[in-house]
């Protein structure tokens, strides 16, 4: 057998040994093991090769990584989004015997869960945001280098607008789509040079 499942001639096997190693001492949940692995030549040169392999690993994991620019506040925008507030009255629909009062909050909800769907179906284009104000909802995209924004946005908004109005009938909200952000090309696809 090779790899963790390899049984050393002390009958340990070497995927036990690796959790020593992982832990960087050998003080783990299995004491015995530790006891054992103290003192078993077998164990010793073994945790001796797997050391010097996860050694990579522990100096990648210490390594600093750099938070790239704007990525604080792109990721706090996109929080914000997500939890924004929507500022108009509750839609009132009317249902032939009488009228369906859906909550502001419950607007929202249903406007985000479009939106997530729509992106889905356009190529190239993340949801960063949705927040309300009013009777609008403002849908904040991005989109990659190469993706048409305007046309992007303007079919966004129309298919946001028609589910809206599909499950809200006339109380559904106005709906503004903004990009927000322009992602760099894939590596690999071929575009254009500005010229």
């Amino acid at each position: 057998m090779t790899g963790a499942d390899a049984v050393l001639p002390c009958g340990r096997l070497r995927g036990d040994l690796l959790a020593l190693v992982v832990d960087g001492e050998l003080e783990p949940a299995d004491t015995e093991l530790a006891t054992h692995a103290r003192d078993c030549p077998h164990c010793q040169a073994e945790l001796g090769a797997l050391d010097g392999r996860w050694g990579a690993v522990r100096a990648a994991a210490q390594a600093p990584v750099p938070v790239p620019d704007g990525l604080a506040a792109r990721m706090l925008a996109g929080v914000r989004g997500l939890r924004g507030t929507f500022s108009a009255a509750d839609a009132e629909l009317d249902q032939g015997d009488g009228r369906l009062t859906v909550s502001a909050r419950a607007v929202l909800t249903l406007a985000r869960q479009f939106a997530v769907d729509a992106v889905h179906e356009l190529p190239g284009v993340h949801l960063r945001g949705l927040t309300g104000d009013g009777a609008a909802i403002t849908v904040a995209i991005s989109v990659r280098y190469g993706v048409a924004a305007d046309l992007t946005a303007l079919r966004l908004r129309q298919t946001l607008r028609s589910r809206l109005a599909g499950s809200l009938d006339a109380a559904a909200p106005e709906v503004i789509v903004e990009v927000v952000d322009v992602l760099p090309p894939r590596p690999g696809i071929g575009l254009p040079q500005f010229e």
